[in-house]
């Protein structure tokens, strides 16, 4: 009898012992990596976004306006989804600068018409900018060929294109952070524009909500909601005034940089590659950089085949202003001549232009400067008379790009 009670006794504790093991070795939700379930349909890309009412309206009125229908139908691509809150968020921020300067409240919708019912004229000038602009931003959201995430597995990411003028953008894979562990959590991509640049920093970055959805015709990622559309170029691009055409005839004018004979610097003497003519050939990725000091100032010369007028010019930060603010134009004016031989030491020249104390707050901004003219000069001259529009001055002066342009007073 005893013999029995204690066998009893020890068949339960080894009982009570397995449950206890058992429990002890099962692993808690979320501390393992789940085998994916395929996410797939069998709509068009287009399709897909049209089945999510109330998500993506504000994407679908711009491919319908801007005729990407037929590209999320029937073509190979990766569609990078913004949500209607991507929208909502880049919108506020406009209106929000719109009414600190006095402006009404403006809406997608009027955006993406171009123009459609407007006049002739200015405003209807600018709603057609506007619409190309959104255009621009939204085909950067459209990638060439299929990607699902673990394509941007490998080292640091892949540069990946726009299915529009082949842009460069970027996805990497990383791994949410999640269970009290950095990088424990879902897959998701980084997405970036690039900006054309090499430097990861200078690049604007958002992330997926939810990835590798097989469409029809082509793979889409979800986007988180607080992205901002267009990354950190909405306003920017949509308050953008454009310079007027330039008058430069590189083939035929004479255009030519210049110091007093004193300084002993020549073009090139800072970078072989960073010429003169690298601030004439329309990319903000080139630029001039050149020795300057007080007493020995850069003049740049424009001389035209045959006089012309101009009433306007540009100039653009250069690739590294933001690091190098001792180099950027401070103070500069712009003058002009009728000698019919404007490159004698003779020649007289009048006063067209002056500027003071200008400030270069980021890499490639173009400035655009305004000034009244009406005659057609033999030649004119761009004087840099101060740079440094950092904490410290330098003995260098760089730009990007510089143009002389004429705004027609009628447009």
């Amino acid at each position: 009898m005893k013999r029995s009670i204690l066998f009893g006794k020890y068949l339960v504790a080894m009982v009570i012992a397995t449950l206890i093991l058992q429990t002890g070795c099962k692993r808690e939700l979320g501390d393992h990596n789940a085998t994916p379930t395929p996410n797939t349909t069998n709509l068009t890309t287009y399709d897909y976004l049209k089945s999510k009412p109330g998500v993506y309206d504000s994407l679908l009125l711009l491919v319908d306006k801007m005729g990407i229908k037929q590209t999320l139908t029937d073509s190979t691509v990766t569609l990078f989804a913004p949500s209607n809150s991507s929208f909502q968020i880049a919108i506020k921020n406009l209106n929000d600068i719109r009414k600190s300067i006095g402006q009404g409240p403006i809406y997608l919708s009027q955006l993406a018409a171009g123009g459609v019912g407007l006049p002739t004229g200015k405003i209807r000038s600018k709603a057609k900018r506007d619409s190309a602009q959104l255009d621009t931003m939204v085909s950067r959201y459209i990638i060439r060929k299929k990607f699902v995430a673990n394509d941007f597995a490998i080292g640091d990411g892949q540069v990946i294109y726009s299915v529009r003028g082949g842009y460069p953008m970027h996805g990497q894979r990383i791994f949410a952070d999640a269970e009290g562990y950095q990088g424990g959590g879902s897959e998701v991509i980084e997405f970036a524009n690039t900006k054309r640049s090499l430097f990861v920093a200078k690049w604007s970055t958002t992330t997926t909500s939810s990835v590798d959805i097989q469409t029809k015709n082509g793979i889409v990622h979800l986007l988180k909601p607080d992205h901002v559309f267009g990354f950190d170029e909405f306003v920017s691009r949509i308050n953008l005034v454009p310079p007027p055409p330039v008058v430069f005839d590189l083939k035929n004018d004479k255009l030519y940089p210049s110091w007093p004979p004193a300084s002993g610097y020549t073009d090139g003497q800072v970078s072989a590659g960073e010429i003169f003519i690298r601030c004439l050939d329309g990319s903000v990725l080139t630029k001039f950089i050149t020795y300057w000091a007080t007493q020995y100032p850069t003049t740049m010369y424009w001389l035209p085949k045959v006089p012309k007028v101009s009433n306007c010019y540009t100039m653009t930060s250069a690739n590294d202003s933001k690091s190098y603010r001792e180099r950027d134009p401070r103070a500069f004016r712009l003058e002009a001549t009728l000698d019919p031989n404007p490159a004698s030491s003779t020649a007289v020249w009048t006063l067209l232009d002056v500027r003071q104390d200008q400030d270069w707050t980021t890499n490639y901004q173009q400035k655009i400067f305004d000034f009244k003219n009406t005659v057609a000069y033999t030649g004119y001259r761009l004087t840099i008379v101060q740079i440094g529009t950092g904490s410290t001055n330098g003995n260098l002066f760089q730009i990007s790009e510089w143009t002389m342009n004429y705004r027609d007073p009628n447009n």
